[in-house]
């Protein structure tokens, strides 16, 4: 079935890279006993903190529209990293955060090309492969990607970086840091070097896996004002809240704020965030310690199994590559006892590799003896 099936003339009015694309997708076999595809936390938090926080949720009215300015988390965060309220923009997740940054910076217009002596549409600028929704942020508003690919041990081609920014002159450059779905985690410094040498661009460094790093560019933003740090709570026992920020200079704050929906951060979203970053802050802390240490067993006992390879990572996640259709197979075999993990075995830069969140000891230990048998 076709994507114009059942538009008729209204077809015409969908871009052509949209009809052509396909949804996010996330596959959801029966009888998962260990999740480790979306790269969450995989600890429960525990009863006594899960019944303290039912009781805070209790009390918000929901009657009442959220606050629309986030005043008590915005003040939290901005105390607990040492930044200014004005800095920071909150969105349902980095996914509306990254929306924001093309709808400011990267609108479908045409934009004047500084020395080119010319004009051209907007575009916006990352390594591939990467985090998909900078591609989809981009096609859903008529944006043009341009994707420059990593070398095959998904290290980032700097020089490559440089050369296609002077070719296509984009609005916004991402680079996340560490890199998902690969785990790298390319020169930090290069985004603040792109950001001294090309004033007119926004460079955003994605630090959704910082908690995994402890490698940020976050004291460079007052010498670069065209620099945005962007997090997440989604790493760190807090998927289920979907709150993300930016921190940038007040200016582009401003600028975010004018595109930012009205309400877009539910109360109930809002008083979990608060509660967790002040109750749960630690017990958060100690769990993501917790992953960072499984993360070389979990490498290593992949990398010892016949025929793969395991690729360097410092997100809670490790890419491993299997082989083209082989991963397919084993994936499948995974998922029928009840194991979950993320395939990328289609054509392309990824093919043949599975990529694995990093789980407690014990599901990691399943993995492992499931894998061997499969293998």
């Amino acid at each position: 079935m076709s994507a114009d099936d059942g538009l008729g003339p209204l077809a015409a009015r969908v871009p052509e890279v949209l009809r052509g694309s396909a949804a996010y997708h996330v596959p959801q076999p029966p009888n998962v006993r260990a999740k480790l595809d979306a790269n969450e936390l995989p600890f429960a938090m525990p009863l006594e903190l899960r019944q303290r926080l039912g009781a805070a949720l209790a009390e918000v009215a929901l009657e009442r529209y959220p606050d629309p300015n986030a005043r008590e988390l915005r003040a939290l965060v901005a105390s607990q990293l040492g930044v200014g309220p004005d800095q920071l923009v909150f969105g349902n997740g980095s996914d509306e955060s990254i929306a924001m940054l093309v709808d400011v910076f990267a609108a479908p217009r045409t934009a004047h090309v500084h020395g080119g002596g010319g004009e051209r549409p907007a575009a916006i600028l990352y390594p591939t492969p990467t985090f998909v929704y900078y591609r989809l942020a981009a096609t859903a508003r008529g944006v043009e990607p341009i994707e420059v690919p990593l070398d095959a041990r998904f290290e980032l081609d700097e020089t490559a970086i440089e050369r296609a920014i002077e070719q296509h002159k984009p609005s916004v450059v991402f680079l996340a840091l560490p890199n998902n779905p690969t785990g790298t985690l390319w020169r930090t410094d290069f985004a603040v070097e792109l950001a001294a040498r090309h004033r007119d661009i926004a460079i955003v460094s994605d630090e959704a896996y910082f908690a995994y790093s402890g490698r940020t560019n976050l004291p460079h933003l007052a010498a670069h004002p065209n620099l945005i740090v962007m997090r997440t709570l989604s790493k760190v026992g807090m998927a289920g809240i979907r709150v993300g920020f930016t921190i940038s200079s007040p200016a582009i704050a401003q600028l975010l704020e004018k595109v930012r929906p009205p309400y877009n951060v539910s109360s109930l979203d809002q008083r979990a965030a608060v509660f967790l970053l002040t109750e749960a802050r630690g017990w958060c802390a100690a769990r993501a310690a917790e992953v960072v240490a499984e993360r070389p067993k979990l490498a290593a006992a992949l990398a010892a199994l016949p025929g793969v390879t395991a690729f360097v990572t410092e997100a809670n996640l490790v890419l491993a590559k299997f082989g083209a259709g082989r991963a397919t197979k084993i994936w499948q075999g995974l998922a029928d006892r009840g194991l979950l993990v993320r395939t990328f075995d289609r054509p392309g830069p990824l093919e043949g590799c599975l990529r694995i969140t990093v789980g407690t000891p014990e599901e990691n230990a399943a993995l492992i003896e499931a894998l061997t048998a499969l293998c």
